[in-house]
């Protein structure tokens, strides 16, 4: 059954807002709860955490609740409790499709207050669908996310235990997988979070690269440092503040088997590194490293050929810096930037700027200008013999 009406609590969020565009473009009909009317196109009631559902809304068979909204000012008992008073009145409306947003971090023991609050908040739902979704990637750059995205433009990062896997999981990954939680697919306490387990710190490796084109050096602490230093960012300006709950839900972050809750939602998860590069940023860089190298190919580059070259590698940027290439050019093709800079120079022939560049000048001026590269080549052997096998 498809629900062709979505009721959403915390449409306003990180999540909510990408849930409702999805939904309003798959053509369903969106109802937002909160204090705030929605985007065009979708109904509002005026609703806050600890009211029961309203009583003018649709209640046709067709409508499937989703709760997403949290709000810390309400305290534990404001969040579990109202979020049970929430769903009972769904329930004696008739309402059957039920599905509270969790955390991957839900656990009686959780290392911090949300993780506890999602457990508790489980524990009241009975007949719901529970969602416990991992680590959550791109679109906006906003929530866990958006500090995420901060913490990679720094210089250096200090930060406990990366080498503690997580679950990443894109976000429209995770909003098709509610939609269809919606659609009655599958019921229960579900793991919506990615099948490959991934060090936090290989995660934010790759968002540096993907997206400021440089290596992000980590520097292990322990846990108390990382908590001291929480602590202090939140008093010092010109700095991410670093969210104490945050630190230890990613500390306390324990992995789930999602393989077999995602089929049953009919969802496949791409993984970070070949959904990362897609993301605008990435993409970015995916372009400013097509023009370093057609240009390092001897031609100024069109848009039409950063794009030919863009959709040709296999996946996002490398590192960068790019200058130097002369001297950095791998002797062989098998090294990512030896096989990167041949698709270049591929490209480069075979395009109308290059085929102008090679046969402009008169032959005895081609005849030089081939042996001035030769021999430059030969000086630039050491250096590149050495880059090859520093590799």
């Amino acid at each position: 059954m498809t629900a062709d009406h979505i009721i959403v609590t915390g449409g306003t969020g990180y999540i909510g807002a990408r849930l409702i565009e999805t939904a309003l473009a798959q053509g369903r009909a969106v109802t937002v709860l909160g204090r705030r009317a929605g985007p065009p196109g979708t109904r509002h009631a005026r609703w806050v955490l600890g009211d029961p559902l309203p009583d003018t809304l649709d209640r046709t068979s067709g409508t499937a609740l989703i709760h997403l909204a949290h709000d810390w000012a309400a305290g534990e008992d404001g969040n579990v409790a109202g979020s049970a008073r929430l769903f009972a009145s769904a329930a004696d409306a008739g309402i059957a499709t039920r599905i509270f947003v969790s955390s991957q971090s839900a656990r009686q023991d959780a290392l911090n207050r949300y993780g506890q609050m999602k457990w508790a908040t489980e524990q009241r739902l009975a007949g719901a669908t529970c969602l416990r979704v991992g680590l959550v990637y791109g679109g906006p750059r906003a929530a866990m996310y958006g500090l995420l995205c901060q913490l990679a433009r720094l210089p250096a990062l200090p930060m406990i235990e990366p080498g503690r896997t997580v679950q990443p999981i894109h976000l429209d990954e995770v909003v098709r997988g509610m939609l269809a939680a919606a659609d009655r697919r599958a019921g229960g306490v579900l793991a919506l979070a990615g099948p490959d387990q991934v060090p936090f710190g290989d995660v934010l490796r790759a968002l540096s690269v993907a997206f400021n084109g440089k290596r992000l050096p980590i520097l292990p602490i322990p846990l108390r440092f990382a908590l001291l230093a929480c602590a202090v960012s939140a008093r010092l300006p010109l700095i991410p503040t670093i969210d104490r709950e945050r630190v230890l839900g990613l500390a306390g972050t324990e992995p789930i088997d999602s393989a077999l809750d995602l089929a049953r939602l009919g969802l496949d998860v791409e993984p970070l590194r070949l959904r990362l590069p897609r993301e605008i940023a990435g993409r970015r860089a995916l372009l400013s490293e097509a023009d370093a190298f057609l240009g390092h190919a001897g031609i100024r580059p069109t848009s039409a050929l950063l794009r030919r070259y863009a959709r040709a590698v296999p996946e996002g940027a490398i590192v960068r810096p790019h200058w130097g290439l002369r001297w950095r050019e791998p002797l062989g093709g098998a090294t990512p930037l030896g096989k990167r800079l041949r698709i270049a120079a591929r490209i480069a022939e075979a395009s109308a700027p290059g085929e102008q560049m090679l046969g402009s000048g008169s032959r005895p001026a081609r005849i030089l200008r081939l042996a001035f590269d030769g021999a430059f080549e030969l000086l630039l052997l050491p250096s590149r013999l050495i880059a090859s096998l520093a590799r």
